[in-house]
């Protein structure tokens, strides 16, 4: 019989300690984490409990803890009749949630009651699966005002990655600080934003779009740091977007992959974004620049030598003298300067870049602004099938001379013009000379 009670002390403790939920309460009334008299079962969570709150309480992490999992309960915050219910967790030390398993729920706010879930201390996302990607979900889910919220001063550290999904309201605020090496995994039709006291500085993760129609919306205080230098937002979804509201705190990349289309709405100036990259799959997305029209710097580092494939850059509310690639006018190849499309820019006129890198309408410059030595051309394409070849700026003169060296064409006239027609040239090679200052071979097919 003493056998029988034991092992059933033992199989109990061994259940107790087996993926088990676990209640705070605040039975002790003093709130900390470290006291078993606030949890239900009269013992501290261990890495295999789910840990639900179930009183509308701040309660606090006062030494390190690993869980499974951490929510709200169904039932919380019925009996209040409090306009703002809040359920928080907060404390100086560091609440780890270790899923352990790939694309599971590890925070969700499950109350029917409209509750705000408050993480206010250090939140770290570590899932040791090695399961897929070791993703960790996160959603609200039952009461359509539930809010989930990154508060002012909280850290929330990614080792592994974590991802917003839709469920009876998909916003989520990140008001704190992000750390880690993981992304941050936006899913369909959810709602991201981050508030005026968010600061990303020290993240070395990536946003990425995962699921249709997601979007991010960035409040960061100007010259904070949503995403900073070297770290990108990737799309690998239809219909995402991201808005940003204030200013130089975009500091990273932009790469669409595949056919994705994509909505990068600028509201603010940005002096120091990082380049733009189509690439993965068929490579011929479609990024959407839609620029207010306060706006007057929107600065992009040197794109010349990243893959734009078959992609299109369309830009909305474009003017002139507002957006730069580089420093100088080889921050893009003249093959992606075709890729560009802008609104009030007519068809069959060329884009380009002045000498300082700025993007203009090249009926606007003169060969006097072109950088005629530097990498790129004046005229375009090298290869000619067609019977026009096209010159960037607009020019006065020009002579073509055949692989002999005999001018076979040549014309100077007092009005500008930027086409010249080859249409009865033989197939073969050519020079173009264009006012004396540049030359320029071409093949004509």
């Amino acid at each position: 019989m003493k056998k029988f009670y034991l092992s059933l002390a033992l199989l109990m403790s061994t259940f107790l300690g087996f993926a088990q939920n676990i209640n705070f309460n605040n039975g002790g009334g003093d709130l900390l984490w470290s006291n078993p008299n606030n949890w239900d079962l009269s013992v501290i969570p261990a890495a295999t409990n789910t840990v639900r709150l179930s009183s509308l309480a701040e309660s606090l992490v006062d030494q390190n803890f690993t869980v499974l999992k951490i929510q709200t309960t169904f039932e919380i915050g019925a009996s209040s009749t409090a306009t703002d219910k809040i359920a928080a967790v907060a404390g100086g030390s560091i609440l780890t949630i270790d899923a352990a398993a790939n694309a599971v729920f590890g925070i969700e706010n499950a109350s029917n009651n409209d509750v705000n879930f408050i993480f206010k201390g250090n939140l770290t996302i570590n899932n040791t699966t090695t399961a897929g990607i070791s993703n960790t979900l996160m959603r609200n889910q039952n009461g359509s005002g539930n809010a989930m919220v990154f508060s002012n001063g909280s850290v929330l550290t990614l080792n592994t990655p974590l991802e917003t999904r839709t469920g009876s309201n998909n916003n989520f605020s990140f008001n704190g600080s992000l750390a880690g090496t993981a992304p941050l995994r936006v899913n369909a039709n959810t709602i991201s934003t981050f508030g005026a006291t968010s600061n990303n500085t020290g993240y070395e993760g990536d946003f990425v779009w995962v699921g249709a129609n997601a979007s991010v919306i960035v409040n960061t205080a100007d010259s904070n740091t949503f995403l900073p230098t070297d770290r990108k937002i990737q799309v690998n979804a239809i219909g995402g977007s991201i808005q940003v509201n204030t200013v130089n705190v975009f500091r990273g990349n932009t790469a669409i992959n595949g056919d994705r289309s994509f909505t990068f709405d600028v509201n603010k100036n940005q002096n120091a974004i990082g380049t733009i990259t189509f690439d993965g799959g068929t490579a011929d997305g479609t990024l959407n620049l839609d620029i207010d029209d306060s706006v007057t710097e929107l600065f992009f580092a040197n794109s010349a030598e990243v893959e734009w494939n078959t992609g299109t850059l369309n830009i909305i509310g474009f003017k002139e003298g507002v957006i730069k690639f580089g420093t100088d006018n080889s921050g893009l190849t003249a093959t992606q300067l075709t890729q560009i499309t802008a609104d009030g820019v007519g068809s069959g006129q060329a884009l380009a870049l002045e000498t300082d890198g700025t993007l203009v309408v090249a009926s606007s410059l003169s060969i006097e602004d072109y950088d005629y030595q530097s990498k790129g051309r004046l005229s375009f394409p090298s290869v000619i099938s067609n019977e026009k070849l096209q010159i960037k700026v607009p020019i006065t003169e020009y002579k073509i001379f055949n692989i002999l060296g005999q001018k076979v064409q040549s014309v100077s006239r007092n009005n500008e013009f930027q086409e010249i027609n080859v249409s009865n040239f033989k197939a073969g090679i050519y020079i173009l000379t264009i006012e004396g200052k540049a030359s320029e071979r071409f093949i004509k097919q």
